[in-house]
């Protein structure tokens, strides 16, 4: 038990000398280093003698249980007997000059992955801006994306999720993902074209090949610059995006109806649902509010086509039903129903490719869910670099992390 003691610390390299608790419960642990554990930085010799001892220096290591733990250790000044440099002595997980030590900062991260930087702050008694250079520190997203990307050449084949969110407002971050392994790539801070194509750049030239498929939203904003950096790959428009453009329009003709007749017409829950999802008492109430209003039964039923779309098989088939639900689409006196038209005319070839390379965002949209959930726990951000920043140590592993600030 006692042995295993400096491995739960991390202080393996260390000569343990003596501990004691504070006024405050903070424990102290009184440290040093063996005199044969360092050797010349100018001719590599291990004959030296000790310069000078210095003085005893607290450092913070870590917390258990809410009681702060410090490091008690003396940096000693030695000589080398040969060509008589002195040095420093280096202290293992104790950079020169700093106040805390590697375990700390590893610690703190750790504990910021999941929680606010004030409550972090609390725990640690650490103030936001130490926090915040620590994040900065360890989370580079240049360094993180060149590493995903060196994992992703060893792939015969890439799919990829292109994806925005809000950062605040209208601001919105680009989230890029491999769909297919379920792998966050990287969070760019803009959707700007400009942005994306900075990203790309970096990417060699046989893993842009290896890409053979994209799954996108409707927004139109990353399809080009896409098609040039990805020649090979398909891109797919996102079956979930094109479902809830369908019941965005049929709500527009609900409220429409609404406003025309001033009536209330409450059954937005029941026409959110799938019709196999419905309850008889659910039916029975749309039913009665479909023979009233002919124009919401219709609405309604071609959503629903929609969706039985993407349960076809082959893409001969989904062609014909395509074309055929345009045409009934274009011919509805409903102008909401015509727009619906115009956008899957818009978008046939894209949403056809779904068909040929059957990928979604679902993993994406995981995604952004976990991605709102750390913005909620923080009270949102203000600037948009520390966002990303923060979200990239919440989605990848912090021994990931750990690797790539040394690579």
């Amino acid at each position: 038990m006692i042995k295993s003691i400096p491995d739960f610390l991390k202080i393996q390299k260390y000569i343990f000398y003596s501990d004691r608790i504070n006024n405050q419960g903070e424990l102290i642990l009184r440290i040093g280093r063996p005199n044969n554990g360092d050797c010349c930085p100018k001719c590599g010799s291990r004959k030296l003698h000790i310069h000078s001892h210095g003085t005893w220096r607290k450092k913070k290591h870590g917390n258990f249980q809410k009681n702060q733990i410090y490091l008690e250790v003396k940096r000693k000044r030695l000589k080398c007997t040969c060509c008589q440099k002195v040095f420093s002595q280096k202290l293992p997980g104790i950079s020169e000059y700093a106040r805390k030590t590697n375990n700390f900062e590893e610690q703190s991260l750790d504990h910021l992955a999941t929680n606010s930087f004030n409550e972090t702050g609390h725990v640690n008694k650490t103030s936001y801006s130490t926090l915040k250079n620590q994040l900065y520190k360890y989370v580079n997203p240049h360094k993180l994306s060149l590493r995903k990307l060196e994992l992703l050449g060893s792939q015969n084949e890439i799919y990829l999720g292109v994806d925005g969110q809000s950062f605040r407002g209208i601001e919105m971050v680009l989230t890029i993902t491999e769909v297919k392994l379920k792998e966050t790539i990287t969070v760019l801070p803009s959707e700007n074209k400009a942005e994306l194509e900075i990203f790309l750049q970096k990417w060699p030239e046989e893993l842009r090949l290896k890409v053979k498929g994209i799954s996108i939203d409707m927004t139109n904003k990353q399809k080009k610059c896409l098609e040039k950096y990805f020649p090979n790959a398909l891109i797919v428009v996102d079956h979930y995006h094109l479902v809830q453009h369908a019941i965005r329009l049929m709500h527009k003709t609900r409220t429409l109806i609404q406003t025309v007749s001033h009536v209330l017409i409450p059954i937005k829950k029941e026409m959110d649902k799938n019709i196999e999802s419905l309850t008889d008492k659910e039916k029975q109430k749309l039913i009665k509010y479909f023979l009233l209003y002919p124009e919401l039964k219709q609405a309604y039923l071609f959503k629903e086509r929609i969706r039985s779309l993407y349960r076809v098989s082959k893409i001969n088939k989904a062609t014909h039903k395509l074309k055929i639900l345009k045409q009934e689409l274009f011919a509805s006196d409903n102008g909401y129903m015509n727009d619906l038209a115009k956008t899957l005319n818009n978008w046939e070839v894209e949403i056809l490719n779904y068909f040929v390379c059957r990928i979604t965002n679902a993993y994406t949209e995981g995604i952004h869910t976990k991605c709102k959930l750390i913005k909620r726990k923080s009270y949102g951000f203000r600037n948009v670099q520390t966002y990303v920043r923060k979200l990239l140590l919440g989605l990848f592993p912090l021994i990931f992390i750990i690797s790539s600030h040394t690579f």
